[in-house]
């Protein structure tokens, strides 16, 4: 006797100690026990906790992933491992990695669940920044090109027979700016072209860069061709606005190439190699005016 109550001594300082959340759960989703770190973790007592429903606790999304994955379970698999959103009482949510395993009657119906729930939310964290850093570019936080081919391909794919708008926009006198005020005035003049890019877009396309002084703008299934010309004019029109950048007045127009799908091509390739001709014919058909009015 003296044993057992020294055994469960040691799990109860195991479980109040450890930076690991052990619970159970009833076969209809109730807490019938939670170890008394879930204080210091999620700023429960356990009282707070045993007798209520899992599911309270739970993010909504994590609730119908978990349903998911239940009815997805194989009558022999008593191990698993999910990830999830848990309610602190503070009101935030912390994400968490937990290892149930399910305790079975004879004809294989889950009766209990004995979970072990690790607190992951700073890796889970690093890891989304990680790849949003990826996909976005770092000076001026708009999707990269990886993330516009990622998003052309898709829409590609699944709208085959849709019609999609593709833009290659090229900064017209951008060398000259850094030539002229410095890489310092031309990064931030970058920033600032790419806010009024998003502000002209805004909900009617995708934007993003697409390196050096160049921008992409994706509209997915739109009904004609104007849908994008028009776009193409406001975006022209924001960008020729003067910038006031470090005290210097700056002018600066936009070169716009585009290509439609179904008509310029049917992959990403295809589409950027129509548009990247049609803006550098758009640059110099420029030129040629420019010259003749000299």
């Amino acid at each position: 006797m003296q044993e057992i109550t020294d055994i469960q001594q040691v799990f109860s300082l195991i479980s109040e100690k450890s930076l690991n959340i052990i619970s159970s759960i009833s076969a209809d989703g109730v807490f019938t026990y939670i170890s008394p770190n879930v204080k210091a973790l999620l700023g429960y007592t356990p009282e707070e906790i045993i007798g209520k429903p899992a599911a309270s606790f739970n993010h909504h999304d994590t609730n119908g992933k978990f349903l998911e994955h239940r009815n997805l379970l194989f009558i022999d698999q008593d191990t698993v491992r999910f990830t999830g959103r848990v309610r602190h009482k503070s009101g935030e949510y912390r994400w968490y990695e937990t290892t149930a395993q399910y305790i079975r009657d004879q004809y294989g119906n889950i009766i209990q669940t004995i979970g072990i729930g690790q607190d992951i939310t700073e890796r889970k964290e690093a890891e989304e920044a990680i790849a949003y850093l990826a996909f976005h570019d770092s000076e001026t936080d708009l999707p990269n090109r990886r993330l516009f081919k990622k998003r052309l391909s898709l829409h590609l794919e699944e709208s085959k027979n849709g019609l999609h708008g593709l833009m290659l926009l090229d900064l017209d006198g951008f060398k000259h700016v850094n030539d002229t005020f410095g890489h310092d005035v031309g990064d931030q003049l970058l920033i600032e072209a790419a806010k009024r890019l998003k502000f002209a877009v805004r909900d009617k396309g995708f934007v993003a860069r697409w390196g050096g002084d160049e921008f992409t703008v994706l509209q997915s299934n739109i009904e004609s061709r104007t849908d994008v010309t028009s776009l193409v004019e406001q975006i022209k029109d924001v960008i020729s606005e003067p910038f006031m950048i470090a005290g210097n007045t700056i002018y600066i127009t936009a070169s716009i190439g585009v290509a439609f799908s179904l008509e310029d091509g049917d992959t990403v390739e295809a589409l950027i190699n129509h548009a990247d001709a049609a803006m550098y014919n758009v640059k110099n058909q420029a030129k040629v005016m420019n010259s003749s009015q000299i």
